[in-house]
């Protein structure tokens, strides 16, 4: 049988999931071709599927694979896996501390370290798993599941009475009481076997590799509507205002969102603690007493992941800020913060931040990379003296708001931000960009006017993708050529800079709709020009004479 033939039986064998044959095919394939390492993966996926598994003979397919592709954490997760099922728990937990060291603590490389130390009855690290794990997002049957885990892990221990106080506290937790298993722990009648069929699920190397790069809860912060602000905290912009909260103790659990803000609070009401499905609060315009004992009691809420905090006379944030782990959206706009606490960079699950109106603080934490689900960032208007480069690993970003502050740099790296759509940093201090500045290909709105910018970097003309450009009340003396490249444009704004004419190259940009210039100093001729070849083009005269009166700026 040719080479030929023998791939078509193959393909036909592996179509219909004829594990077997599959595998007796693929076998034969490698005994003629030994050397193409790629077909030990795929026997090692083959056998996988086998109800008889020779789990020694996967490990051994997956190790010679990785030996040639060691930075196959997909592949690394199989072994890990296959390392389990075979009993081989220390080789497991070696392999997925490798890949966590790698990837990071997320929950699906959490949740297994704690199921394989817990089969291995190595409580101690299991019960550091689950700890790690619980402070993590998730559905309520996962982290449910987990927190039971850590029970068992305590009870086998040795530590019974742990046991029946974390099963007493399942619903302090937002889950259900349990009194079978408080029965079962009392009457010392769990039995460790019957809770270690840990199933390996039949997962796709491409899902193996959504879960290890899942940092990030799913949630459209923006929900399809503009970019310059978050669509879901709008929707709590109406939210009445609560002023007995006694009213809502009959159905607690149906509470899931509150309105505090202006309620002359010192500290949380005792009466808060009830509602232990609380996802949304909003604290602004209170003044606490004792900052760190607010968050303290802010952690004691699970599923607290929406936050504000306007107006509340903060000028630092304690250390413990670190405890509200599943925080997805942070407030804490007009305060009067100098720093921000570094510890903020815990937060590894936000999505969402407004610093703005607070203009005292002149630096972002330099923690402020470790938040890589940040999707949004709102700092207007700011007295920051700029971006830190670290910024620019927040690779989640989709929209930066800091419009009206005193920013003079920007992240010599902020090409890296590939997500990034919505950028307004109009009305501040920038001299500059850098020339990372055009490796920002999906960004469609931009704002820089307002800035003290005299050219553009020659990476600027592959932001192909740009529909809005403002480049107002700048300093270029030349026309910016470089806005010849955006494709794409629909809107540009070049009004208020010296340069006393538009090249006619720019009527020419196939989607240009809009332009916006001098009145004074572009000439009527420029633009009959401009509207020759391109009639459809509307171009308006900003006339400088409209506004307040002041000072000539000096060039």
């Amino acid at each position: 049988m040719s080479d030929e033939e023998l791939q078509i039986r193959f393909d036909e064998a592996y179509k219909s999931k004829n594990w077997e044959k599959s595998k007796a095919l693929i076998d034969e394939v490698i005994e003629r071709h030994p050397d193409s390492i790629e077909l030990y993966l795929t026997r090692a996926i083959l056998s996988s599927n086998l109800k008889r598994k020779n789990q020694k003979e996967i490990t051994s397919d997956l190790t010679i694979y990785l030996d040639s592709f060691p930075d196959n954490y997909s592949v690394k997760t199989l072994r890990f896996q296959s390392n389990y099922l075979d009993s081989k728990f220390d080789e497991a937990l070696e392999e997925i501390d490798q890949i966590i060291a790698k990837k990071g603590r997320n929950p699906y490389l959490l949740a297994w370290k704690g199921n394989i130390a817990f089969a291995a009855k190595k409580y101690d690290i299991a019960l550091d798993s689950y700890d790690q794990r619980l402070k993590l997002s998730g559905s309520y049957e996962d982290l449910r599941n987990t927190y039971y885990y850590r029970i068992f892990s305590k009870y086998f221990s040795g530590n019974k009475e742990g046991a029946s106080w974390d099963c007493a506290f399942l619903p302090d937790r937002g889950f259900k009481e349990d009194h079978e298993l408080m029965q079962l722990i009392e009457e010392d009648k769990l039995v460790f076997e019957e809770l270690t069929n840990f199933i390996v699920p039949s997962s796709s190397l491409n899902k193996i590799e959504e879960a290890l790069n899942n940092y990030c809860y799913d949630i459209d912060i923006f929900q399809g509507e503009r970019l310059h602000r978050s669509k879901l905290i709008d929707q709590f912009f109406y939210l009445e205002k609560v002023d007995d909260l006694k009213e809502l103790l009959k159905n607690p659990d149906e509470v899931y969102a509150l309105n505090l803000s202006d309620s002359n609070l010192k500290e949380l009401p005792t009466e808060l603690f009830e509602f232990k499905n609380l996802e949304y609060l909003n604290l602004s315009s209170n003044r606490f007493r004792d900052n760190e004992k607010l968050f303290d009691d802010l952690s004691k809420f699970p599923n607290l992941i929406f936050l504000e905090l306007n107006r509340c006379y903060l000028r630092r944030l304690p250390d413990n800020i670190a405890k509200l782990k599943n925080l997805m959206m942070l407030s804490l706009t007009f305060n009067d913060f100098r720093k921000i606490n570094e510890h903020i960079g815990e937060l590894s699950m936000l999505k969402y931040l407004d610093l703005g109106a607070n203009g005292k603080l002149r630096e972002l934490p330099a923690s402020i990379g470790n938040l890589r689900c940040l999707q949004m960032l709102d700092i207007s208007p700011n007295g920051l003296n700029g971006l830190r480069d670290e910024l620019a690993n927040c690779s989640e970003l989709i929209s930066i708001v800091g419009n009206a502050g005193t920013i003079k740099r920007l992240p010599k790296d902020i090409g890296r931000l590939i997500n990034l759509r919505h950028l307004n940093l109009g009305a501040n201090r920038i001299k500059e960009l850098p020339e990372s500045f055009g490796e920002l290909v999906g960004l469609e709105d931009l704002s820089l006017g307002s800035n003290n910018l005299r050219a553009l970097p020659k990476s600027f003309s592959q932001l192909k993708n740009l529909d809005f450009c403002g480049l107002a009340y700048n300093r270029f003396n030349d026309f910016p050529e470089e806005v010849l490249g955006l494709e794409n444009i629909l809107t540009l704004w070049l009004h208020n800079n010296a340069f006393k004419a538009i090249p006619d190259d720019i009527a020419e940009l196939p989607k240009l709709k809009y332009l916006l210039v001098d009145h004074q100093i572009i000439t009527d001729e420029n633009i009959e020009s401009l509207k020759r070849i391109n009639p459809e083009l509307k171009i308006s005269r900003h006339d400088t004479r409209r506004y307040v009166r002041g000072p000539k700026r000096k060039n």
